[in-house]
């Protein structure tokens, strides 16, 4: 796990892919399974070079026994040599010795060896084993590794009839090499098409993953590249788009009902608010009057929410004029606290400003004083008398930023995401005027710059960022 955490970080999602874990699972159960196999032949094979010599052992002497070359160790020994004239030199060692054990056919070093590694004293050759014999050597350094078929001889001497079958052992040790060899080289290519599938399948989800939040941050247009191929990556490609246009479909849809009933319902409620306010005028009896200004300011309250209705569909559905050009914060931030400074001196609450001089932001003037307005509106209705709400703009990590913080008493960290919601009210009960819609048109403003609303703790109070675009150097 550590080792997983040293990796460079362009290499470690590709680790973390299904691709390249189901590759190395099959690369790793090949090796386990290729290593039994390795093991299990090389033992198969050691078990047929002994029952191979065996059975040469025992055809030799049964040949020897029926020939009659038995019956004297100096006849057999005169017929070994004469035999070894016409035959190719191989890995069979024979010796024969007379009963007091002197040697009558073989070389003096390799009797010296062969009977030391057979445990046979020449000059007791009745203790000497008889039969089939296999033997190592006993010294680690000495490489020989015998199977011996010692005869004893009418006249008291002993037949030595023995193969060294180390040498082929040797030779058999380049099975499990060359096998090691392949599976070396098995890994090496599982290991290059993990990472060569990883990689693609990062590309594929990460082309994804880019094309969903470039739609959640307001591209509506934004769609996943399919490409030429036909796979799962370009099937899903195709539903998350089908889906997408749907989701777009179905929103232009509330949005045009939204706005359809509000646009529908304005002109009869503004005839109702004109005819309230001329009944109003020629009433003499002074609480119908008041019931009749009551019911004007209702309908003057319904008429402000269809437009704020109507300005956040068009707002979302990109269906406002848009204007981007360079501002200068200072003076739009320094408006905005003009027009709000007589609420804020009578709430007695202080309105500063905080930015650089001469600091230019990219967006539409219109739309972002409307946005630091609502903002403003909102902190002026919960701050507590004699603070300071403190207006703000900068750049911050390459982005662009306007700023409001007051010293009211903020959101819990649950209550911020819902506070962007439609219609989304802290303490209804509190008497604070509003709709639940001042928050949600900063954000749709926010995401037609292309960036994001960002409420954070201000402690005590609200700090709430309009975050635009990625900033760049203005002429």
């Amino acid at each position: 796990m550590r080792l997983v955490e040293r990796l460079p970080a362009r290499i470690r999602p590709l680790l973390d892919t299904r691709s390249f874990r189901q590759t190395m699972t099959i690369g790793a159960v090949f090796v386990v399974v290729t290593s039994g196999a390795v093991m299990w032949s090389r033992s198969l094979l050691t078990d047929l070079v002994k029952d191979h010599v065996v059975e040469l052992l025992e055809r030799d002497t049964a040949t020897q026994r029926q020939l009659g070359r038995f019956g004297d160790a100096l006849d057999l020994a005169a017929d070994l040599r004469r035999r070894a004239q016409f035959e190719t030199e191989t890995a069979r060692k024979r010796l024969v010795l007379d009963a007091s054990g002197r040697l009558l056919y073989g070389d003096d070093a390799t009797a010296a060896r062969l009977l030391d590694v057979l445990s046979c004293d020449p000059a007791r050759l009745a203790s000497c084993p008889t039969g089939l014999v296999e033997r190592r050597g006993k010294d680690a350094t000495d490489g020989w590794k015998m199977q011996a078929m010692v005869v004893a001889l009418p006249d008291g001497g002993r037949f030595i009839n023995a193969y060294d079958i180390q040498p082929m052992l040797s030779q058999m040790r380049a099975v499990p090499l060359a096998a090691g060899v392949g599976v070396l080289l098995f890994l090496l290519t599982s290991l290059t098409f993990g990472v060569y599938f990883s990689s693609g399948t990062l590309r594929r989800v990460g082309a994804m993953s880019e094309a969903l939040a470039a739609y959640a941050g307001g591209d509506r247009n934004r769609r996943i590249d399919v490409g030429r191929t036909d796979d799962e990556f370009a099937g899903l490609g195709r539903e998350i788009n089908r889906t997408l246009d749907r989701v777009n479909r179905l929103v232009e849809e509330v949005s045009s009902v939204s706005s359809s009933i509000a646009h529908e319902l304005r002109t009869p409620l503004t005839h109702l608010h004109n005819r309230l306010a001329g009944i109003a005028e020629d009433c003499a009896d002074p609480e119908i009057r008041r019931a009749l200004e009551d019911g004007i300011e209702e309908t003057r309250r319904i008429q402000q929410l269809f437009r704020a209705i109507m300005r956040l569909g068009e707002i979302e559905t990109a269906r406002c004029s848009l204007s981007m050009e360079p501002l200068e914060a200072v003076p739009l931030l320094e408006e905005i606290r003009e027009s709000y400074l007589p609420l804020a001196e009578e709430a007695g609450v202080a309105l500063s400003v905080s930015a650089e001089p001469g600091l230019r932001i990219r967006g539409d003037r219109s739309l972002l004083f409307q946005a630091v307005a609502n903002l403003v509106d909102n902190a002026l209705k919960y701050a507590p008398q004699g603070r300071e709400i403190r207006l703000s703009a900068g750049i911050r990590d390459g982005w662009e930023e306007l700023c409001v913080a007051d010293r009211g008493p903020g959101l819990v960290p649950g209550q911020r995401a819902l506070a962007v919601q439609r219609f989304f009210r802290l303490n209804p009960q509190d008497g604070v005027p509003g709709y639940g819609l001042g928050l949600s048109i900063v954000g749709a403003i926010a995401t037609l710059h292309g960036g994001g609303l960002l409420l954070d703790d201000n402690a005590p109070g609200l700090r709430v960022t309009i975050r635009l675009g990625r900033h760049a150097q203005m002429e």
